[in-house]
Order: structure tokens, then C-alpha cells, then sequence
């Protein structure tokens, strides 16, 4: 298998090592509207400012008639000086839940958040007309009961005899509006209460409240992008069933500032815009259920709405869904995306026909400026699938994504300013007015591809050490093992990764006994267990790296900063009463040694534990417990007594994973790395790296098993 090499040799113990093994498949996880999608705008006042969207709206709303046979609609309560014969029908709905738009907070250090919004049919099957004249949304927050107002104007719903027409908590562009935002933790449920003219009671309606569980794939790649260009968009899109519809651009930062336009370039042109011509991936497996590829692309970018009125006459009007410009429709699963707004002649050829198949990350074409739009952007939104040729037909729903990352615009002011960005776990973009997010296919401090068995990085130095954790954490992995070692009074760290996926966990490192104290209870108490503790010496003074899972299915304990003495004196009570020692860490402090240990619950049939070793001893005691009685070595800890090398050792009889295993010893920098190559290449993965100083540079110990 492949090898890769990271980092500058500086020094003989500045070296680093990764392994790449082999990749994880990827998982393959309306009416007919002629202002089908929105635009984009930027401030043009406020280079690299917030993404702005003008929207220029065709259609005309008004009531509809109905089939009282075919209407499907929910149950309610009614007062009885309410209006008789309404009917109601509420969306976004699934099963009896109403779902919302969850997100995460600006930051990953921040709250979850969500918007909520609901439209609500409303069928006149009476004999007098009605008129809506307020509704009332009402929610649990902890023990607070929130209400929110909603009042219309005198003469926006007004419903005949046989007619429905439709109210939602929506909004105009760029303002929160009507729509609902809620912080977590989120309502379990919703009351909604409508009040007509000329009646003093309600129809009300309480439903139960849940999030969308659909999460696709970002339609953007990284790849795709220069260094330092993100995407930019939020959940502000508008109102009706686009209200979770995103508009993105794309901007990149140059002269200090995040701005929208290539250097050197003004408002005037389409490929001004850093968006123009970006790649547009498929977010899902699926299938095609309309496109157009030959709209003509709109001259330039758009300021009024008689520039706007002049693009639909004479360039996009007479289209088939044409306020999409050039766009595919394809139905995912049980929901239809809307992609809009390509260069003409952009889309990829062997999607050109209806029901052609589409797999998760294609290509589908190429952002540009066409149909309803007021500048270069991608559209995109989702509805559930009803017809096969009405894909406007059907219900809207929250567009959630299970790829990328997002940060908002205020938390980043320039690249690598903030690592808290928040991975998006089925969740949706934040969005607020003027509070926009960059997204990214990948966390921007990442560095390593995340599909790899491990990630391994030997002999960094302390000082640059959580540089070079954030390079890997930030792409999927968490440590499995630190240790932390000095060589010529310079303090160095060696650290394996495995892929966090699914995994919640916690590390942290140079902490003294009273900080570690409190952060192993704050942990403990969280459901947390340790997974890895060492001990090791930063400017003469004992200090600790720890590594915490969320897990309580594994009994333990654990101390530090004990004496050799205590540690020993009270061995064997802790081995009788059925404990196995994990970690045993150990420090030289003025010619006294001090460990720290954790243990656990579990069988292993049978164990030795050596904690203070001469590389002489280590030699026999390997032959003793490896050699002639079959024993696996689990455990090194290298430190420095007198001058010389110690080790801490522990061997178990049986330990999963073990079938083939080999440890390679007292390694110079050198020869580690190249051991290493050859064991991650021959299919085996790393258990322990432990570093010490021997002589004037540093040694490394190595464990690797399959």
C-alpha cells in the first residue's frame, strides 16, 4: 500500500509519518411557476460583504378552487363562535409531525439553531365568505409558554364560498419575518390558531414538532476552488415554498478583505463573479426529470426590475420553467431538487435526457446567470415528488445537508482565524438578517484526505503541536494515543488517530495535576471515560495529555502523580479485585519516580506489568513474557532516570486484534519511519509509538498488530 510522508525534516527527531490504507467507497446515498427560483446580489458598497439576493417575483397569488372529495385535511378544534365549514392542511409535513429547519449555531461553540414555517391551506366549504384576520403560533420554551402575532392586512385573505386559499409564516427577502426561530432545545410541539373577522373564537391546531431527517450532499467541491475561496450563502432565502431554498455565491479573500469578484474586476460582467462557472455537483443519487441547457445566459448581472422584466421577455419567458434559466430537476429518492440558473450549453451532455441517472458528486454543469436572476449564483431547493411531470408540483421541505462545514461570515474575518467550524450532521445553513455562513466541503484547517486507516505524527515539538493536531482532527480522526517525551530538555509528542466517526471525544494536553483534576471530573460526569493518559515533563514540571470517548460500558479508574511506592503497595489489592492496568505512565522528578495510571474491567487472561525498565531488562523481559510464554506486548512508556532510558511496560495474554503483531525497538528517527512504511504496508495498524533520549538524540519504540 502506499506510504505518505508529511512535514520537514528539521531536525533527527522532527520527522512525521501517515498511512494512507485503501479508500472507502463512497455512499450513493409548482405548478408550473415562471419566477422559479431567486437571485444573488452583492453589496456593492461593502467588497466582501454579505451575499444579497433580489428576487423579482412573476407570479400572481391568489385564491384557488377546489374538489371537496379530494382535499386531505388535519384535525383541529373549533370554537363555537368560530367560522363554521373551514378546513385546514398544514406543510411542511411528515407523517403527523410538522418538521422544521434545524442548523448548527455560527460556530460549533455555539447553540444549535432552527427555523420554523408553515403554511396552512385553508378550504371555504361554507356559504359565507371569510376573511383571516390574525394567527397566533404558540410553543414550549423550557417552562415559558412563547407566542408569536401574526397580523394581516384587511384585504390579503379574503376567502369566497368553494375557494382555499394559503397563510405561512413566511418572509420577504434578507428579513426574518414571520418565520419562527428557535434555539435549542427545540419545542416537541406547535399550536396554531387562526382568528377570522367578525368571529371572537379560533380555529386552533396543535401538532407535534420533529426536525426533516433528509441530509444530501453540498453541491459544491473544494476541489473545485482556489486557495482560500469558500462558498458563501445562508438560510434567508425568502418566503412561500422557497423559504428554505439557499442562493449561494462564492467569495475568496484578497487584499484583506473576503470579496465576491476576482481581483481587478467591478460589478459589469457575469464572469466577474468568483461563482461563475463552478462546478455544480449532484447532492444525491437520482434520477432526471426535466432540464434546460439553452437559455440564453443573461446579459449582465441585474439592479432593477426593469432590467429584470426586460431578461424574462426577451431571454427566458418562453422556456418551460424558465425562471430557472438553465437547470435540471432530479428527483432524489422521495424529494425533487431544483438546480438552477447554468451557463447555457454548461449541463453535462449524458444527463441531457429525461430519466437519465445521476450519481451523488457528478457534474451536472455550470454555475452561471440565467432565468430569474439577478447575478451569478447557484439555486437550490427541494420539494416531495408527485408527479412525474410537475416537478414544482409537490410540498417544500428543509434542505439539509450531511457534508461540509459552515462558520458565519463575522466569526472568520480571514482564513484561519477560527477552527470552530460546525460539520453539518443533517442540518441546514444558519441564517439570520445580515448573518451570512461560509461553507466548505472540507474543514479548512484539514490537511489529510478522510479516508484513511490512520493518521500517525511522530517527534513534533510542543511548541507546534497543536498546530499539527488541528491538521488532523479537523478532517475526521481523534487521538487514540499521546505520548508525550523530552530530548534535550525540549518536550516532543508522538500521537495516533483513528477515524472519529460516530465517536465523541475529548483531548487535551500540557495541564497540571489541578487543571487535569477538574477536567477528568467535568468529563466523568459527562458520560465520558479515558481512553489514554501520560505523564511527561514540560520545563522540569510533571504535566498530562489525556484522551477522553463517550462511553459508560467499560468499567475504570485511573490516578496520576502517584509515587512508585503508593503505585506498588497497592498493586496487588487492584489486581485481586479483577482490575488490568491500561496505561501505566511514568516521570522522573529529582530522582523519584512518579506514575500515572488508569485501569479496567476486562478480561485478558492473565497480564504483566513492568514499570521501570533498563533497555537491558526490557530485552529479557520481552524474551520471558513475548517469547517463551506468548504474551503480546500492549503497552510502552519511554522516560529518562539517572540519565538513562526507562521503560514502562505491560503485557496481556490475549488482546483482540492481535492475530499478527510486532514490535520494533530502540529505533532512531530514521529507521522508525521507515518501519513504519513497512508495517502500515504489509496491512498493520499502529498501537504505540513511545519516544525517549538515548544518548544525545531521541529513540522510538514501535507496536504495530492486525
Amino acid at each position: 500500500m502506499a506510504t505518505r510522508r508529511i512535514g520537514r525534516k528539521t531536525t533527527q527527531i522532527k520527522k512525521s509519518l501517515v498511512k494512507k490504507t485503501t479508500p472507502a467507497k463512497r455512499k450513493t446515498v409548482a405548478i408550473k411557476r415562471t419566477g422559479a427560483a431567486a437571485s444573488i446580489r452583492t453589496k456593492r458598497t461593502s467588497p466582501g460583504g454579505i451575499a444579497r439576493v433580489r428576487h423579482f417575483d412573476f407570479s400572481a397569488k391568489t385564491p384557488f378552487k377546489f374538489d371537496v372529495k379530494k382535499i386531505k385535511t388535519d384535525i383541529f378544534k373549533k370554537a363555537k363562535s368560530a367560522p363554521s365549514n373551514i378546513e385546514i392542511s398544514l406543510e411542511p409535513k411528515e407523517n403527523d409531525h410538522i418538521v422544521y429547519h434545524p442548523t448548527p449555531g455560527f460556530t460549533s461553540l455555539e447553540e444549535n439553531l432552527a427555523q420554523l414555517s408553515v403554511r396552512a391551506i385553508l378550504y371555504n366549504k361554507g356559504t359565507s365568505t371569510v376573511d383571516l384576520d390574525r394567527v397566533v403560533l404558540e410553543y414550549k420554551k423550557g417552562s415559558q409558554t412563547v407566542k408569536k402575532d401574526v397580523y394581516l392586512p384587511s384585504d390579503q385573505l379574503i376567502i369566497d364560498p368553494g375557494y382555499a386559499w394559503a397563510w405561512q409564516n413566511s418572509r420577504p427577502y434578507h428579513e426574518n419575518g414571520d418565520v419562527v426561530f428557535l434555539d435549542a432545545p427545540f419545542p416537541t410541539s406547535i399550536k396554531l390558531s387562526f382568528y377570522f373577522k367578525g368571529y371572537l373564537g379560533s380555529i386552533a391546531l396543535t401538532n407535534k414538532l420533529k426536525t426533516y431527517d433528509l441530509g444530501l450532499a453540498f453541491p459544491f467541491d473544494d476541489s473545485d476552488f482556489e486557495k482560500d475561496e469558500h462558498v458563501v450563502g445562508y438560510s434567508m432565502h425568502g418566503g412561500g415554498d422557497q423559504v428554505f431554498a439557499y442562493d449561494l455565491g462564492v467569495q475568496g479573500y484578497k487584499s484583506s478583505a473576503w470579496r465576491d469578484l476576482h481581483p481587478g474586476k467591478d460589478w459589469s460582467e457575469n464572469d466577474h463573479y468568483r461563482i461563475w462557472g463552478k462546478p455544480i455537483r449532484a447532492m444525491a443519487d437520482g434520477k432526471v426529470m426535466h432540464f434546460e441547457n439553452k437559455v440564453p445566459n443573461n446579459w449582465s448581472p441585474a439592479s432593477t426590475d426593469a432590467q429584470m422584466k426586460k431578461q424574462k421577455d426577451e431571454l427566458w419567458g418562453v422556456f418551460d420553467y424558465g425562471g430557472g434559466g438553465n437547470h435540471f430537476y432530479i428527483k432524489h429518492g422521495n424529494v425533487v431538487a431544483l438546480y438552477a440558473h447554468m451557463q447555457k450549453g454548461s449541463l453535462t451532455k449524458k444527463f441531457l435526457q429525461k430519466g437519465a441517472t445521476v450519481k451523488k458528486g457528478d457534474i451536472l454543469g455550470k454555475a452561471g446567470n440565467s432565468g430569474n436572476s439577478s447575478g451569478p449564483h447557484l439555486h437550490i431547493h427541494i420539494k416531495t415528488y408527485t408527479n412525474a411531470n410537475k416537478p414544482e408540483a409537490g410540498a417544500y421541505r428543509p434542505l439539509l445537508f450531511n457534508t461540509s462545514y459552515v462558520i458565519g461570515q463575522a466569526k472568520y474575518p480571514k482564513p484561519k482565524s477560527n477552527i470552530n467550524w460546525s460539520k453539518l450532521n443533517t442540518e441546514g445553513i444558519p441564517g439570520l438578517k445580515s448573518k451570512a455562513c461560509f461553507i466548505s466541503s472540507k474543514h479548512p484547517y484539514c490537511e489529510y484526505p478522510s479516508n484513511w486507516g490512520e493518521v500517525c505524527r511522530f517527534g513534533v515539538h510542543e511548541s507546534k503541536y497543536q498546530e499539527e493536531f488541528d491538521k488532523v482532527w479537523t478532517c475526521g480522526y481523534y487521538p487514540i494515543w499521546v505520548d508525550g517525551y523530552n530530548v534535550n530538555s525540549n518536550t516532543y509528542f508522538n500521537v495516533i488517530f483513528r477515524s472519529s466517526k460516530g465517536v465523541a471525544w475529548a483531548a487535551r494536553h500540557h495541564m497540571g495535576s489541578a487543571k487535569y483534576q477538574t477536567e477528568f471530573d467535568k468529563r466523568a460526569n459527562a458520560g465520558y471515560r479515558l481512553i489514554n493518559i501520560n505523564s511527561y515533563l514540560l520545563k522540569g514540571y510533571i504535566r498530562y495529555a489525556a484522551v477522553w470517548k463517550k462511553d459508560t460500558s467499560v468499567k475504570w479508574f485511573a490516578y496520576h502523580g502517584r509515587s512508585l511506592a503508593w503505585h506498588e503497595s497497592n498493586f496487588a489489592k487492584y489486581m485481586k479485585a479483577g482490575w488490568v492496568p491500561t496505561n501505566v505512565s511514568c516521570v522522573d522528578v529529582n530522582g523519584k519516580i512518579y506514575v500515572t495510571a488508569l485501569w479496567e474491567k476486562k478480561k485478558t487472561g492473565g497480564f504483566y506489568l513492568k514499570p521501570v525498565l533498563t533497555l537491558q531488562e526490557f530485552v529479557a523481559a520481552f524474551d520471558q513474557y513475548t517469547n517463551k510464554q506468548k504474551f503480546k506486548l500492549v503497552y510502552l512508556d519511554g522516560y529518562v532516570r539517572g540519565g538513562k532510558p526507562r521503560l514502562s511496560a505491560i503485557w496481556y495474554k490475549n488482546q483482540p486484534n492481535y492475530n499478527s503483531w510486532w514490535e520494533k525497538y530502540n529505533l532512531t528517527a530514521t529507521k522508525f519511519q521507515s518501519e513504519y512504511n513497512t508495517m502500515l504496508g504489509n496491512g498493520y495498524l499502529t498501537r504505540v509509538i513511545a519516544g525517549y533520549q538515548h544518548g544525545k538524540g531521541a529513540r522510538f519504540e514501535g507496536i504495530w498488530s492486525k
